[in-house]
This record gives structure tokens, C-alpha cells and sequence, in this order.
């Protein structure tokens, strides 16, 4: 038992670590989705939320999945006392992002018209693609570069690298925005890569590396293996975002761009803001069930950890934001976007299920079960397309946000049918219950946005954020042993 809260602590120390960081970012972000919203309304974001997916999609099929296999490799090699291999490593990871973002960039140049065409229907838009081939260039060249220091495990240097690239991405991008309106999203995107790249690089160098000369047939000897596992790591990334790309092409083509920009106000607070709890589990979690991948009992305990963590993490936040729902979005935008709110709605019960079912479907990695994962990653992203498109041509918004809940349902169902068929891992009973407790009162939140009278609705939103709070703070201190309030307090005394 004792062993038991022991790892529950750590999950919960490591989530806040690596969850600070992504607060940071987050608030940069908001600041810079704000401007947007202000100074670009609707049009600039949506013209932003394709020009990021392009960048997104170009980059993952150029990069070759090295900026995540790179990690891997690195860390291997670095042993204490044998500079020479992970200095050869590391030489031969530059060599392949240098050719990997030309390789990006060339082909963006390439099929720019095309790229315009099927975004816009019209070629008019040719040259900021041409434009985009920097950004992807850089992009694949920053992430390279930040593959590296995790490698070596300098997650202070990271920290600083990531902050500061994104700090100074504000002040460059929002100034653009204000003086050129919707002809300064390509200089800012380009300034913000350029931005990134020249930090990542700046900390890369004060690691102290020496570049090794390696011949080309050696370097493509030694880098088969990562780029071996790179693709199949592509194959995944690739998947999702040429997902969003197809939906978003779609949403352009039939109530054209307005509303392309409302469903990328919506998924960047799906994503990237309740994404700050998701990425700040997973961080740690991939390195804890990869070193006892082979032990299923192991395994079990693992996934169930980690989702009640997340549930009790999470349900607060999506109990405050359901009754809250128009006046985050005033805040993160401006009241142009309340009409997300009609995919937000539905679109959040997602993140719920994702919980459970992203910490069972991370074990076929941890496993190595390259083929299941590209299988079902296959069926997923399929049943994603075809819902999505079908379901916003019928019902609209809410058609995207239902979408989301299905899809969610459905990746919990074949994970959870997966692992116990394969492997004997399932969720506990305890889990089981906890998940339907969180849903329930999850729905009655829902519900409170639709009481007119403003008091009531406020009260009756404010009990149930009460509760979820109580909830979260009585099972981690009574079940798992952890006093959160006491441990925050501790924490703040120290940083006095």
C-alpha cells in the first residue's frame, strides 16, 4: 500500500512539473489567440488554423519521425565517460533534420498550388504557401534540436528553450498582427520558427557537443534504425493531422472559412489548454510503463494510476468550464467566438474518455506493438474523417463536438477490448465507478448553461464545482495518501 501512494506521488510530482511548463506556453498561447481574435476575427483564424495544419502535416511527413525516435537514440549513448558515441549520435541527428526540413520545404514549394487550390479554391493563395516552406524548414530544424536535450536529459535547459522561444514568439507575432492585420500571419509564423529555432540552437551549443565527421555511408548506416522507428512514430502523428486538415478543408469548403476559424477556437481550448493536464501525465508516464512493459500485473496498476490521477485532476476543471463556457470564451477571445460553444459543449465529454483510453492505447508502444497500433490508429483516424464530415454536413457544430464524444467512445472501446483480450490489463472496479460518478455529475453541469436565470444557474454550477473539488481533495487524501493542499503549502514555503 505504502508502495502504492509512493508512485501516486510521483505521478502527481512529475504531472506538476512538466505541468508548469505547458501553463506557461498555455498563457503565451492565450495572449496570442486574444490578438487574433481582436486584431483578425474569425477569417485570420481560421486562415491560421490551415496554415498550422499545412506546417503540421509537411512537417510530420518530412521529418520522418526523427525528433521523437532521435530521443531514444540519444539517451542510449549518453554514457558517462563516452562523449565520442553520443557526440557521433548527435552529429548524425543534425544531418538528418538539415535534410529532413530541405526535404519539407522543397515539397511544399512544389505543391503550393496545389496546396492553395484544394484549401481555397482559388490559386491566389500560392505564394503564402511558398512562404510556409520556411516555417516548415525551421519547425523540423527547432524540433531536432529539442529532441537533442531531451536526449541528454537537460530538462532545466529545455524548460528555458521552450519558455523562451514562446516568450519571445509574443512579442514578435502580436506587433505583425496589430500593423498588418491578416498580411502579417506568414511574416509571424515565419518569425516565431525563427524565433524557436535560434533559442533551441543558442541552448544546444552551451551543451558543449563536439561534431564528429562522419561519412555519409556511415551516417546513413547508424541512422537506419531511427529512422526505422521514426516512420512508424510518423505514421501515427500523421494520421491525426491529416484528420484535421480534412475536416478543416471541408468545414472551408461548405460555410467557408468564418467557420473554419470558430472550430479552431474551439480545438485549440480541446487541445492545447485542457492539453496541459494530458501532455503533463504522458510525460512521465511512457519512461514508467516502458521499464516494466513485459510485466502485465505491472501494466495494470500503471494504467489504473494513472487514470484515477487524471480523472481527479481533470473533472474540476471541466465541471468550472461546462457553466463557464461563455465567459472563458470572452475572455480567451472575444464574444465573435461564442458560437464554439456549440461544439465545446459535446467536444469536453471527450477528454474524459481519452483519460482512460490514451493510458490504455500508450502500452502498445511501451510494447513495441507497432502493428496494432498502426491498425487501430488506422480504423480511428477513418471513423474520424467520415463522422466528422458527416455529422457537421447534417447538424453543424454540434455535429463535430457529438463526433467527438462517439469517436472518444469508440477508442475507449476497442483499447479497453485490446488490452484484456491480449494482455489481462482492464480497469478496476474502483475506476469503473469513478468514471461513471464523474460523467453523471459532469452531465449535470452540462445542463446548467441552459438555466436562464443567472443566479440559479451560477449556484447551481458553483455547488457542482464545489463538489468536484471536495471529491478530488477527499480521494487523494483518504484512497491515495496525498494531502494536495498541505503539499502546495509546502511547496509555496520553499519558494519564499
Amino acid at each position: 500500500m505504502e508502495e502504492s501512494k509512493t508512485s501516486y506521488k510521483h505521478i502527481l510530482k512529475s504531472t506538476f512539473l512538466f505541468g508548469f511548463v505547458q501553463i506557461f506556453n498555455i498563457l503565451i498561447k492565450i495572449i496570442i489567440s486574444k490578438s487574433v481574435a481582436l486584431f483578425l476575427g474569425t477569417e485570420g483564424m481560421g486562415l491560421i488554423g490551415i496554415y498550422n495544419s499545412t506546417v503540421n502535416l509537411f512537417k510530420s511527413f518530412a521529418g520522418l519521425g526523427i525528433s521523437q525516435s532521435a530521443v531514444k537514440d540519444i539517451a542510449e549513448n549518453n554514457v558517462a565517460g563516452e562523449t565520442e558515441k553520443r557526440d557521433t549520435i548527435i552529429t548524425i541527428v543534425n544531418k538528418l533534420i538539415l535534410f529532413t526540413g530541405l526535404l519539407g520545404g522543397v515539397v511544399i514549394i512544389i505543391m503550393s498550388p496545389y496546396l492553395s487550390k484544394t484549401s481555397f479554391g482559388t490559386t491566389e493563395y500560392t505564394l503564402p504557401f511558398i512562404l510556409l516552406s520556411i516555417v516548415v524548414f525551421l519547425t523540423i530544424i527547432n524540433e531536432g534540436q529539442l529532441a537533442i536535450l531531451k536526449g541528454l536529459r537537460m530538462l532545466r535547459i529545455l524548460a528555458k528553450a521552450s519558455l523562451w522561444g514562446a516568450f519571445a514568439g509574443l512579442f514578435v507575432s502580436v506587433p505583425l498582427y496589430y500593423i498588418w492585420g491578416l498580411k502579417g500571419i506568414i511574416p509571424s509564423l515565419i518569425a516565431i520558427a525563427l524565433v524557436s529555432v535560434t533559442y533551441s540552437s543558442y541552448y544546444v551549443k552551451k551543451v558543449g557537443n563536439q561534431s564528429r565527421t562522419i561519412t555519409v555511408k556511415e551516417t546513413l548506416r547508424k541512422s537506419l534504425p531511427m529512422i526505422k522507428m521514426g516512420l512508424a512514430l510518423m505514421y501515427l502523428s500523421l494520421a491525426g493531422i491529416l484528420s484535421e486538415f480534412i475536416v478543416k478543408i471541408f468545414i472551408s469548403h461548405t460555410t467557408g472559412i468564418d467557420s473554419v476559424g470558430i472550430f479552431q477556437a474551439g480545438s485549440t481550448i480541446i487541445i492545447a489548454y485542457f492539453g496541459i493536464i494530458t501532455t503533463a501525465l504522458t510525460t512521465d508516464y511512457y519512461p514508467r510503463i516502458s521499464a516494466v512493459n513485459q510485466n502485465n500485473s505491472a501494466l495494470t496498476d500503471e494504467v489504473n494510476r494513472q487514470t484515477t490521477v487524471g480523472l481527479l485532476l481533470i473533472f474540476p476543471l471541466i465541471i468550472i468550464f461546462l457553466f463557464l463556457m461563455p465567459v472563458f470564451i470572452r475572455i480567451l477571445y472575444s464574444p465573435e467566438f461564442l458560437r464554439s460553444t456549440a461544439y465545446l459543449q459535446f467536444a469536453v465529454f471527450g477528454i474524459l474518455l481519452n483519460i482512460g483510453s490514451n493510458s490504455m492505447g500508450m502500452i502498445l508502444l511501451a510494447k513495441q506493438a507497432s502493428h496494432t497500433f498502426v491498425w487501430t490508429t488506422t480504423i480511428i483516424t477513418c471513423l474520424t474523417i467520415g463522422l466528422n464530415i458527416a455529422l457537421y454536413y447534417f447538424y453543424g457544430l454540434p455535429g463535430l463536438g457529438i463526433s467527438t464524444i462517439v469517436i472518444a467512445c469508440m477508442h475507449m472501446g476497442l483499447m479497453t477490448w485490446i488490452m484484456k483480450r491480449q494482455y489481462g490489463i482492464r480497469f478496476e472496479r474502483r475506476v469503473i465507478s469513478m468514471y461513471v460518478l464523474v460523467i453523471l455529475l459532469c452531465i449535470l453541469a452540462f445542463f446548467t448553461k441552459d438555466i436562464h436565470n443567472s443566479l440559479l444557474r451560477y449556484s447551481t454550477g458553483g455547488v457542482l464545482a464545489v463538489l468536484s473539488i471536495l471529491y478530488t481533495l477527499t480521494i487523494l487524501k483518504k484512497s491515495l495518501g496525498i494531502n494536495l493542499i498541505y503539499e502546495f503549502k509546502k511547496r509555496l514555503n520553499k519558494a519564499k
